[in-house]
């Protein structure tokens, strides 16, 4: 066994008495070091999950003669582990003698495979175009869908979708879910489709007199979709007729990542504006926000105007 003398350890003391300020001050350096290190990474991390993951605002102009459509779009992941909102439109190819398509799909959160699932919804419809409008009015696609989709989850996976369709002067949408769609017109915001959520059922038995209006808008239920492509058979909400698109409409059709985010003023504002600067603004809201646990988002927004028109 080996015997340390005194004058060893009153040496080795002294000597770590004189240097311990360098020893914590080295220490100091390092834990900032990891600090910044994390902080770094984890800046790195969010802004791959908001600009690396995010679509590219694309501008594209599309005519057939009578009108012209300008578009523009964006989507993040916002703050989840993947992308599970999915969108497309036609080609510009098909906007003269088949019309314009735009689709959008929500995958919802905490079921199955929703990711997937909103892909194909999103690759299914844009194969099937172009569509007419009695093929479209009463639904029966969109119903037709969803009950595929059952077939492979049992009702253990879904998503939301939004559809517009525009022919010549005529537009058509449906909607299954909470995905939204806006209009513009006039500098008036419009929300033309319903969102078929269960919030919307409490009202009705509040205005019926069944419960209180603060129940009905606190009630922890409310989010809860009652329809979603994914359920044996829906019930879409859609356009009994052709809606008439005049000069210089503009329509955005979100997710909720985008319309449970930002103020209907903000949507609004965003609106007045070019579909590509739009969809820039839209994304410029939600990064501002900093919300926590964000939601994916996607938009897809669209402005017509009349060739020879105001």
């Amino acid at each position: 066994m080996v015997k340390l003398s005194n004058d060893f350890i009153d040496t080795y003391i002294a000597y770590f008495q004189e240097m311990r300020w360098v020893f914590l001050g080295c220490l100091a350096f390092l834990i900032l070091f990891l600090v910044i290190y994390i902080l770094i990474s984890r800046s790195i991390k969010k802004t791959s999950s908001n600009d690396g993951d995010s679509t590219s605002k694309s501008a594209s102009v599309m005519e057939n003669g009578l009108f012209r459509i300008d578009i523009g779009n964006c989507q993040g992941i916002g703050e989840r582990e993947e992308q599970q909102d999915a969108f497309a439109f036609s080609p510009s190819s098909n906007w003269k003698d088949k019309g314009f398509l735009a689709v959008l799909c929500d995958g919802m959160g905490g079921l199955d495979a929703g990711a997937s699932i909103s892909n194909k919804l999103v690759s299914d419809i844009i194969s099937e175009f172009p569509y007419s409008f009695d093929k479209l009015k009463d639904g029966w696609i969109l119903d037709a869908l969803s009950n595929e989709i059952y077939q492979t989850h049992f009702g253990r996976g879904g998503t939301t979708v939004v559809i517009t369709y525009v022919q010549n002067d005529k537009m058509w949408f449906a909607s299954v879910g909470d995905s939204d769609l806006f209009l513009l017109r006039n500098n008036h915001i419009y929300a033309m489709n319903v969102r078929q959520e269960y919030g919307n059922q409490l009202l009705m038995r509040a205005a019926d007199g069944a419960i209180s209006l603060d129940q009905a808008l606190i009630h922890s239920d409310a989010p809860a979709l009652t329809e979603f492509m994914g359920a044996q058979h829906v019930n879409a909400d859609y356009s009994i007729t052709p809606w008439q698109v005049m000069d210089n409409d503009v329509y955005l059709l979100c997710s909720d990542g985008i319309s449970d985010t930002l103020s209907f003023d903000e949507i609004r504002e965003a609106m007045m504006h070019t579909p590509s600067e739009c969809a820039e603004l839209l994304e410029k809201g939600i990064m501002t926000k900093n919300k926590r646990f964000q939601d994916n988002y996607t938009a897809i927004v669209f402005s017509v105007h009349r060739i020879g028109g105001k």
